[in-house]
């Protein structure tokens, strides 16, 4: 399975729950792009059995929800996991069809956004922070996962042969020879399912903290751009080299603007959401930050009027460009933030 690595070559560190992500699920993590036939194979015919365990699992829960259509308490304890596998079975068997642009996105983040700990030591602690309340979140999930393993001892213990969740096979799933199978195959899904739910939150979180921080330092290196640059007290080419660096600040700005990946969220809302409100804030801001880049100092202190005329025009676009910030979607319908999900918690 595929590895991100770093642009000198070596292994990116992930957080536990991608590695947990890329470990337990086969379905949507990507294998390496050197992969040979064989091993694409495998993965695809893998990836087919899971769909057809996802199918049999659906029909089993589906007819569970009919033969207790008139049981409303039974049908409503199993009308939860029963959208929630059909939800996870489109997304993850989605995501397996787009596999390699999957890795793509992930070649690209490591090469391009991720802020390293050796490079930015604060901001990746500010990440670190940002980040905290969706490590617990996983937690939660994890536990959940380790909660499957307690229904095998019940069982033992109450001499029962109980399914992980609530199912009606249309035949007697309680001799052993289907019995074990079939409780594999339910820890096979939830598997599936929970490291789906972790592991999307926290891909999504690590690009969206990290694209963040890589906002919040073009700031900070335009600002100590324009600082030194006053500093050498210089009137000749100071317009110029402040334009030199201004067009630079942008090249990088349109370079992170063009690192946009989409997607509908639903599970995960709320986190996301307050994820979404960061970043939404500091790309709010961006119009801000090149408006109040020391240009009108660089200008007052520079005696070339026709580079001073060059200079507000740049600002004057770079202003325009960064009027709109950047924001997560959820099927263009609603900005992923924090007021966004409480309005729909709300309803």
């Amino acid at each position: 399975r595929y590895r991100p690595r770093l642009p000198g070559g070596e292994l990116a560190p992930m957080p536990w729950p991608v590695s947990l992500y890329r470990v337990l699920n086969h379905v949507a993590w990507p294998l390496e792009a050197q992969s040979g036939r064989w091993t694409v194979f495998l993965d695809k015919l893998m990836i087919f059995l899971g769909f057809l365990v996802f199918c049999e699992h659906n029909e089993v829960d589906f007819h569970y929800l009919i033969a207790n259509r008139q049981d409303m308490d039974n049908l409503l304890t199993g009308m939860p996991t029963y959208l929630i596998l059909v939800e996870m079975q489109i997304r993850c068997f989605q995501l397996a069809w787009h596999k390699d642009r999957f890795r793509a996105l992930l070649q690209r983040f490591y090469a391009e956004i991720y802020v390293s700990e050796e490079m930015e030591p604060h901001l990746f602690a500010s990440i670190q922070r940002q980040m905290l309340a969706t490590r617990v979140n996983s937690t939660v999930y994890l536990l959940a996962l380790f909660n499957f393993f307690l229904v095998p001892v019940t069982n033992v213990i109450y001499h029962r042969r109980e399914m992980l969740y609530k199912q009606v096979y249309p035949f007697d799933n309680t001799q052993l020879h289907f019995f074990i199978p079939l409780l594999v195959l339910n820890f096979w899904v939830g598997f599936i399912i929970t490291s789906m739910l972790f592991g999307e939150l926290n891909v999504m979180g690590e690009l969206m903290m990290h694209l963040n921080a890589r906002y919040v330092q073009l700031g900070q290196d335009l600002r100590r751009s324009a600082h030194m640059l006053l500093k050498k007290r210089s009137s000749l080419n100071v317009a110029i080299a402040y334009r030199l660096v201004l067009t630079h600040i942008l090249r990088r700005n349109a370079a992170l603007r063009d690192f946009v990946w989409f997607l509908a969220k639903f599970m995960e809302l709320l986190a996301l959401g307050m994820l979404g409100s960061i970043l939404l804030k500091t790309t709010d801001e961006l119009g801000m930050m090149y408006y109040t880049a020391d240009w009108e100092q660089v200008i007052h202190q520079s005696d070339n009027v026709g580079e001073n005329v060059k200079l507000m025009k740049l600002v004057t676009l770079a202003i325009q460009l960064n009027s709109r910030p950047f924001f997560i979607t959820g099927l263009n319908y609603f900005r992923v933030s924090l007021t966004a999900v409480l309005k729909i918690i709300q309803g």
